[in-house]
């Protein structure tokens, strides 16, 4: 009986021990499923431009195979060299496709689209793409697509060649499977899977926002940089109003051609910081050549023309293409003729520092894109002219309109009308040399442009 007691004790202590150790063990959660992903390698010119347009339709279930890695990988399959035309050559291309078709197995992609940029036989720039997987059997994609168009055309031609096979393959997305699971469980594993949904949609969320932070090269409302080079067809008007003296001289001139350059930089444009990744820094720069100006039948004055702008700008997205911009800071308007001592005491000399601050925005239309802005300038100082009056006070608004018209990736042309306002008024008191009510400062520019969007 005392043996039987110690066996039944031990039994009883051993049961109490597995249900402790039952109580304690962590509840086992099923493992993720891998993720799936495909490498992307252009060959030839422009390479990356196409590659990011292939990018940019990749499903965002769908991973993308680091190029450095696809690149390691591919060399060690024995394609060192680059495939070139024999990729179009279905009689010459086996190795070359049995060779991708290993370096994306070593990758662990789901399959590579390979692609050759070249001038055909008929002298047509395109891009010829295969999608490799590991299946050898036909290749699900092997076409080309024309480069001749326009980048939207470009982007919906991949879409149409690329897209059902990119469908096909990618995971559905979580709140999909999420949906799915549901319907077939029960009350508390719905409760689970609700919960789940909820954090899956904050993940998206900042996966959306990582996406947005992503920059598109070469696309106006993403760029890191641009830059403008242009020349400038300039005219002036200055003419007063209520003049009371003779000594008041008006000017005018329209059609002197000057350089113009300028440009922006967006230093966080890569980043995902709401606000900082849309702040840029903007300066310009314009000269007129040659000018010079003369009173009636006289002897041509020496005239000097320059316009300096230094400023900040915060670039907003609005809707797919559509681009706001709101900018502040300085601008160096310079307007002087040497004129000898006699002359000069009557010459509207203006040297301007101002302060400015507007909206601009950029909208498309059809092919090209529509440019508009607007601003007002405060004058910190005003120059000669002005110092000559009792009481002046000036003002200023500013405008902007132009058409932007792609010729190339990253390339468009530019023509733009900029026009600037200042108006002033005085208080003359009696006996002072000039008296007048006031004048009207007008500047007017025809700029023709090229520029460059990266």
């Amino acid at each position: 009986m005392s043996l039987c007691g110690r066996i039944l004790l031990g039994l009883s202590a051993a049961t109490a021990a597995t249900a402790a150790t039952f109580a304690l063990a962590p509840v086992a959660l099923a493992a993720p499923k891998a993720s799936k992903s495909i490498a992307v390698r252009i060959e030839g010119p422009n390479a990356d431009d196409i590659r990011e347009d292939i990018l940019s339709i990749v499903p965002e279930t769908l991973g993308v195979v680091e190029p450095d890695a696809f690149s390691k990988a591919l060399k060690s399959a024995g394609q060192a060299k680059p495939v070139g035309d024999t990729l179009v050559s279905k009689a010459q291309r086996k190795k070359a496709i049995d060779r991708i078709r290993k370096a994306g197995k070593a990758a662990k992609a789901e399959g590579v689209i390979y692609g050759v940029s070249r001038t055909n036989k008929k002298k047509k720039k395109e891009v010829h793409l295969v999608y490799v997987d590991e299946n050898a059997g036909d290749l699900a994609v092997d076409s080309a697509v024309p480069l001749s168009g326009s980048r939207d055309d470009r982007k919906k031609a991949l879409e149409e060649l690329l897209g059902p096979t990119l469908a096909q393959i990618a995971p559905p997305p979580a709140d999909d499977e999420d949906k799915a699971k549901g319907d077939g469980e029960g009350e508390g594993e719905e409760a689970e899977g609700d919960a789940e949904k909820e954090g899956g949609g904050e993940e998206k969320d900042e996966g959306d926002s990582g996406t947005g932070g992503k920059r598109k090269k070469h696309e106006i409302g993403s760029a890191l940089f641009s830059v403008e080079l242009g020349v400038e067809f300039i005219g002036r008007w200055f003419d007063y109003s209520d003049p009371r003296t003779l000594n008041l001289r008006p000017y005018g001139v329209f059609g002197q051609p000057a350089i113009s350059v300028s440009g922006e930089l967006y230093p966080l444009a890569s980043t995902d910081i709401a606000v900082l990744k849309g702040l840029g820094i903007t300066a310009g720069y314009a000269r007129a050549l040659g000018l010079n100006s003369a009173v009636g039948g006289g002897d041509p004055i020496s005239t000097t023309y320059q316009r300096i702008n230094l400023g900040l700008r915060e670039r907003l997205s609005i809707g797919e293409k559509s681009v706001l911009g709101i900018s502040a800071g300085l601008r160096f308007l310079t307007f002087e003729i040497d004129a000898p001592a006699d002359l000069a005491r009557t010459v509207p000399n203006v040297s301007y520092t101002l302060f400015r601050a507007g909206l601009d925005g950029r909208f498309p239309v059809g092919p090209v894109a529509l440019g508009l802005g607007a601003e007002y300038i405060l004058p910190l100082s005003s120059g000669p002219v002005y110092d000559r009056f009792t009481g002046a006070s000036v003002q200023g608004i500013g405008a902007l309109a132009g058409v932007m018209i792609p010729v190339a990736t990253g390339i468009e042309a530019r023509l733009l009308v900029e026009y600037a306002r200042f108006f002033s008024s005085f208080q003359p008191e009696q006996g002072d040399p000039y008296i007048a009510g006031g004048a009207i400062d007008q500047y007017l520019g025809l700029r023709l442009a090229g520029a460059y969007v990266h």
